[in-house]
């Protein structure tokens, strides 16, 4: 499978740091399948009931008095399950009243206690962290923003993350980088170093409403970036003349696009694309075999039946089944990169939408200072579009393009020293913070006026 990289907002004001978004609660459990012969005892269906694993302390599942042992048959009335959990908890915001049918030890439990909310970032002593939200398309994002304790305004970071729907709402400072803190630690560095920093949830994720992930298209999640940059300019506390995006992955599709109606100080990107998306596509298909050890031939094989299968797909926007029954020789090959209809668990939408833009029309229009990096272990991307950005750039502005790539570092950061290595080791990394610092004192050069 491809690994892919990829309402007007008010003023922050009193009313707005109020939070009318509801914060979610968290049921801070772990949990586990039942073991077979519980769910017989129990006369559960199969993936019925989840055995307590762990109650973290002061979360719900604590408060209600839930125990490692425990097998959750309902909540709320409701059956549960593992494939179900996290979005019945989803739908509790905190402070709503939930009950746990449970088996303990052979005996029925009714527990119960309010939905508790999930712990914020408590900032540290350099800068403090609100939860507010922005409105696009009558549906409210949570975002999460980092201010600076010291008087003044301040340069500010407005983080455009990567294609997964993974939250961001953690602490910054105890973040490690891991699939859990993606981004975490470099976040860190610029709240902590007097930067405003904005980072914002996509919809169906943590506090956002709308979703879910897998039927939005490339336009709406474009909008909700839009209103998240109104919103960070929009801060007494940030020097509108020194904000900077930094899009990671497909956020490097999504920043120049705002930053051509927004204008911005610089952009910032890593892990991107910039060719058409079926060029990037083609790259990926051929590529990402040969780094898994493919041989040339297979890889060109695999090129050929792709790019057939992918071009019936989205350019001539057949569905899979149309696909299937009109070229069948490729039926097993749509099958492995179309599951259930989507592509990377996203509807084909938002990769047709995505398939129609040009990219470096908005790379001139920006009018902003770049940085396009790429990392040196990092299979899922290509030098070709990263040097494509800064070219463009600096056709338009010489000298405010700026290509790098940076040493012993994969897609999610993680420090590896080959392709290979990531590819056989993806999302197990440790943290390499060498885009961090190449990103900070690229941005200080800007500010000085040295690029």
């Amino acid at each position: 499978m491809i690994i892919a990289p990829l309402v007007l907002v008010a003023h922050l004001a009193t009313a707005h740091i109020a939070d009318p978004l509801p914060r979610r609660g968290s049921l801070g459990v772990s949990f586990a399948p039942v073991p077979a012969s519980e769910a017989t005892k129990y006369e559960l269906k199969l993936g019925e009931g989840l055995l307590v694993m762990k109650s973290l302390a002061g979360l719900t599942g604590e408060h209600a008095g839930l125990k490692a042992g425990d097998i959750i048959i309902s909540m709320n009335g409701k059956p549960v399950a593992t494939s179900t959990i996290g979005a019945t908890a989803r739908e509790l915001p905190a402070g709503k009243k939930v009950t746990f049918k449970v088996m303990r030890e052979g005996k029925p439990v009714e527990l119960s206690a309010n939905m508790i909310e999930k712990a914020r970032d408590p900032g540290n002593k350099n800068y403090e962290v609100i939860y507010s939200d922005i409105t696009s398309y009558g549906k409210r994002m949570r975002t999460i923003i980092t201010k600076p304790k010291s008087a003044g305004k301040h340069p500010a970071l407005f983080f455009i993350q990567g294609f997964s729907p993974v939250s961001y709402d953690y602490t910054l400072e105890t973040s490690t980088g891991d699939v859990t803190s993606l981004d975490g630690p470099l976040l860190f560095d610029f709240a902590n170093s007097n930067f405003v920093t904005l980072r914002v949830e996509k919809p169906g994720v943590g506090d956002s409403e709308g979703g879910p992930f897998a039927e939005m298209d490339y336009t709406t999640e474009l909008d909700i970036y839009r209103q998240a940059l109104k919103q960070l300019k929009s801060l007494d506390s940030v020097d509108t003349d020194n904000v900077f995006i930094f899009g990671h992955s497909m956020g490097s599709a999504f920043g120049p696009m705002v930053a051509a109606e927004n204008p911005v100080k610089g952009i910032a990107i890593y892990g991107g694309a910039a060719r058409t998306w079926f060029e990037y596509l083609m790259d990926t298909v051929r590529y990402q075999g040969l780094v898994g050890g493919s041989s040339f031939e297979d890889a060109d094989e695999i090129a050929r039946q792709g790019a057939r299968m992918l071009a019936l797909v989205f350019l001539e926007n057949k569905s899979p089944a149309e696909v299937k029954k009109s070229h069948p020789q490729l039926a097993t090959l749509v099958d492995e990169f179309f599951p259930g209809g989507l592509f990377n668990q996203k509807s084909l939408e938002f990769w047709r939408q995505l398939g129609q833009i040009n990219f470096p029309s908005y790379w001139t229009k920006c009018n902003a200072h770049v940085l396009a990096v790429k990392g040196q272990a990092d299979f899922v991307v290509y030098e070709a579009d990263h040097k494509l950005i800064a070219d463009v750039v600096n056709r338009v502005h010489p000298g405010w393009g700026k290509f790098m790539i940076a040493p012993n570092s994969d897609h999610l950061f993680h420090d590896f020293p080959s392709e290979q290595e990531s590819m056989k080791n993806f999302q197990r990394g440790k943290f390499n913070p060498a885009f961090g610092k190449m990103m900070m004192d690229w941005i200080k050069e800007v500010m000085a006026g040295k690029s």
